[in-house]
This record gives C-alpha cells, structure tokens and sequence, in this order.
C-alpha cells in the first residue's frame, strides 16, 4: 500500500474500567476529519468489558491497534503507547473523554502555520447530572490563534495548569521522555522537559477536548488528601531547581507554583483527620527554606499571602483550627 503524503498522527488512549463511555471515546477519534490516524488502544488490564471491545474496534478499523496488558496505571498505559507509536505527532485521550470531529485536522494546521512543535486546544467539562450532560468551558485563549517562544510557554504554564490530553505534540519530543509510573500529577512531571525541546507553542481558543466529570469516578487527584497528593509540590520543587539551573528569567514563575502547592497540600492536611506529622514538618520546613524567595515571587491570591505568613508565624495546630473555622 502507498504511504500516505500526510503525516500520520498517533491517538494513545489508555483504558480502564470505562466501559459505559469508551464507545463515544473511540468514535469521536475514529470519525475525525483527518484521517491518517494511528489509533493505539492500551488495555491496561481492565476488568471489565473494556478489553472486548477494543478488541471489536481493532476488527471494524485496520488504523486500531490493541495493547493488552497487566495493570499498572495511567502512566505505566500511556508509556506502553508511546514505546510502539509510529506517528511523526502524537496525542492522548482518556478513555471516558471524547474530542470534538476537526480537532487534529485543526491543531495539525496551526502546527504547521506556527511552525510549532506542541498545539493546544480549548477544553470543556462535562458535568453529569440527572442523566443529562452540563458542558462548561475551562480553557480559553482568545478568538485569535497565537503561538510563544519556549521561556513565554514555560511561563503561562506556571501560572495555569497541564495535562497531557488537550494537545498535539511532535512525537520527537517523547524519544527519551516517560510518564513516571505510579505517581499522580505525572504531567507536571514531564512538562518542563518537553516545553525546553520545542522551539515554539501555539494554542486556539476553540474547545476542541471534552473532559468528563463522572459521578463516583474515583478519581485520584479528586479524593480526600494522601500521600500520593504530595507528589504535586515535589514536582513543582524539581521544576523550581530546573528553571534554577537553566532558565533563571523563570525563577520568580516556578517560586509561585512551588509555593502555592506547598500552601494547598499544608491547607488540605489542616483539613484532614488523618496524622500526617512528619510529611506536615517537611513541608513546614521547605516553606521556612525558600521563604525570601516566596515572598518575592508574586501573589495570584491576597488569601494565599495570609496563608503563607500563618504558616511561618503561628503553629500549625493554630492553623488548622483558622482553616477549619473558615471551612466551616
């Protein structure tokens, strides 16, 4: 068969136990406008109906290949996809999600119009709630596409937020980077390396990415605080020392991110019933550290200004007696 002339785009879409939403997730990339798509469905050990019906849609689909494989996380799923894509870009979509049909077609073109090697797309949530779906915008860059260097990339990124699934990349920034297996927050801990591989960025405010907000999803990042959720501030410390190291113009951006993790996981365990004395003098402690830093580093939030000075002024226990007040 002839190769096509069109650059061939690697779908990853990890799956797990979501079989009531992974046939809207599988047909929204299959009945995309640009057809030239490598679809890698990795079946990561689901337990559930799922395995059987990417196998189904790797039969209707000679573009669907499927992974089945033992357990081991979204990370660990993404990893697998990425290790056998072929593409020249890559994107992801989680399996309860689905996209709208001109989404790479879309950020395809923008790639190539801003000679980009990452595209971002405008993202909705979508509520369930008494059997119908409530749509939200949650991402928006303007009416105007518009691209940035690396450095203006990697400074909108510290005062907003990541995930993996809202873009398309040039697959030649994944060659030596993974997911870390096992953690939560994995996209913070990859998104500095990526950014310093591209020479510019370029987003749409179109919504392109529906991300599904499911009742009693188990959601990781949206449960009660552990210790899992630490992960976050010790990615925001890596990527603290990184812009340290080779980018000092950002040191003031990544110090506010760093900061407000350090403040929400020590705000989250104030609220929490559970004993968490060692992980809460660690964090204490980093906050004492790097506290000329922090305060010179702006404040999106007057509260968090408050918080940072409780925090170094007053014993915790003080502290999470004002906090719960507050919450009460």
């Amino acid at each position: 068969m002839e190769k096509s002339l069109e650059p061939l785009v690697s779908v990853i879409i990890p799956v797990y136990k979501t079989e009531a939403y992974l046939e809207k997730c599988v047909r929204s990339v299959i009945e995309q406008t640009y057809k030239n798509l490598e679809i890698i469905m990795v079946d990561d050990g689901s337990p559930d109906n799922c395995p059987a019906i990417c196998d189904a849609y790797a039969a209707q689909d000679r573009r669907v290949r499927v992974i089945h494989k033992p357990n081991g996380g979204l990370s660990d799923a993404r990893n697998a996809g990425l290790d056998v894509m072929t593409g020249d870009y890559v994107a992801f979509v989680d399996s309860d999600d689905w996209i709208e049909p001109q989404m790479y077609e879309k950020l395809l073109y923008y790639l190539k119009q801003f000679h980009a090697d990452i595209a971002f797309g405008g993202v909705a949530d979508d509520f369930e709630q008494n059997g119908t779906t409530i749509t939200t915008k949650t991402s928006d860059y303007g009416n105007t596409p518009f691209s940035l260097d690396h450095i203006e990339a990697m400074r909108r990124y510290f005062h907003s937020s990541w995930a993996a699934w809202d873009k398309l990349y040039k697959a030649t920034l994944f060659r030596d980077i993974r997911y870390p297996v096992g953690e939560i927050n994995e996209d913070e801990a990859i998104v500095l390396q990526l950014l310093s591989k591209c020479s510019r960025v370029c987003y749409s405010g179109e919504i392109f990415y529906h991300y599904m907000k499911r009742p009693g999803s188990g959601s990781i990042t949206a449960a009660n605080f552990s210790v899992k959720k630490l992960a976050w501030q010790a990615h925001c410390r890596d990527n603290l020392e990184f812009v340290q190291a080779h980018y000092p113009t950002l040191v003031s951006d990544a110090a506010a991110r760093y900061r407000g993790s350090l403040l929400w996981s020590l705000t989250e365990i104030a609220l929490s019933d559970e004993d968490y004395t060692g992980e809460t003098q660690a964090l204490l402690s980093a906050l004492q550290s790097q506290k000329k830093l922090f305060c010179a580093a702006p404040f999106s939030y007057r509260q968090d200004r408050l918080r940072m000075w409780l925090l170094l002024h007053v014993p915790f226990s003080v502290y999470r007696a004002i906090i719960r007040f507050r919450r009460s």
